[in-house]
């Protein structure tokens, strides 16, 4: 899936081997600030199982982000304070949402993980267990831009150099779960809280309870780079490093994402999942020049003076 050349996109989702409805949702678009510079927005959204109409729940959540999307993304990108700005903009919005699941009465329960991918800028915001993983040294990089500029496209992406090595993979969100506290305290490590009996029991999630506090989180990315965001029913099934030794192999052999998520979904369905399943991944190939030094600084300087704010 590609939504222009300089976006590279792999999405699959199934219901899994278990259960008899998919509750999980997604949510992509992409669209160019008035400087040419490309804007993206992805989401994943994982009803709760334990609590009645999941599917509803996360349904409800990508249909107010599509509206979000609509309303406000074409004036927001005019703006200079951008990243600043979604902060806001996420803030209500996650308390909107939450608002909304609660107005229906029954427990309408989800988690919602999105990033924001802007001409090497990311920032994301995130409810519940569902995750972000940001991945670095794309063995398949080079073989995309190599296809790209046989099919006629002229790109001159950030990163042109040779990727050898290792690919490293990050976890950008945070579990909003009781095992993930168990960790926090030493009292389990990551592997016994992956198969703990009380792993899919969450310490926050929308619709649910009054208020709710996201995750955020900013940072950096170069063209090389991949994103995957993915249900637990993905997730829950491997250790992190089986996920990017998995990944590594599939990078060797195909180019094109699409196939390596619908992979990824064979191979969990395959391991027993008992779960829904949504993976998806993302690559976006921007210019150097989209991305200035002075963005950099603008950027830290504003977080910074929203933390002290914060703090006082």
């Amino acid at each position: 899936m590609t939504f222009n050349h300089n976006w590279q996109i792999g999405l699959a989702t199934h219901t899994g081997p278990v259960k008899q409805r998919n509750e999980d949702n997604y949510f992509l678009k992409m669209t160019t600030d008035p400087k040419g510079h490309e804007f993206g927005l992805l989401a994943i959204a994982d009803g709760m199982g334990g609590y009645k109409a999941g599917a509803e729940a996360s349904k409800l959540v990508v249909l107010l982000l599509d509206e979000w999307w609509q309303k406000r993304v074409p004036k927001l990108i005019k703006k200079k304070n951008l990243q600043q700005l979604l902060s806001v903009e996420f803030e209500k919005l996650f308390t909107k949402m939450n608002e909304e699941l609660l107005k229906v009465g029954t427990k309408l329960g989800t988690t919602l993980s999105l990033v924001v991918m802007h001409a090497g800028h990311y920032q994301l915001y995130h409810v519940g267990d569902s995750r972000i993983y940001q991945i670095k040294g794309s063995q398949g990089f080079q073989r995309f831009i190599h296809q790209q500029q046989v099919n006629g496209h002229d790109l001159t992406p950030q990163d042109t150099e040779e990727l050898e090595g290792e690919m490293e993979m990050a976890l950008l969100t945070e579990d909003h779960s009781w095992v993930e506290q168990q960790v926090k305290k030493g009292k389990l490590t990551r592997e016994q809280a992956r198969n703990h009996q009380k792993r899919n029991m969450l310490t926050q999630c929308l619709g649910i309870e009054e208020g709710v506090d996201p995750f955020e989180q900013v940072g950096f990315y170069h063209s090389s780079d991949l994103f995957l965001l993915c249900s637990d029913g993905f997730y829950s099934m491997f250790s992190d490093e089986e996920i990017i030794r998995t990944l590594q192999g599939l990078e060797k052999e195909y180019t094109d994402l699409q196939m390596i998520a619908d992979y990824l979904v064979k191979l969990a369905n395959f391991s027993g999942t008992r779960d829904n399943i949504t993976v998806l991944l993302v690559r976006n190939v921007f210019a150097k020049d989209q991305v200035a030094a002075t963005d950099h600084k603008n950027m830290w300087k504003s977080l910074l003076s929203k933390y002290k704010r914060g703090t006082d």
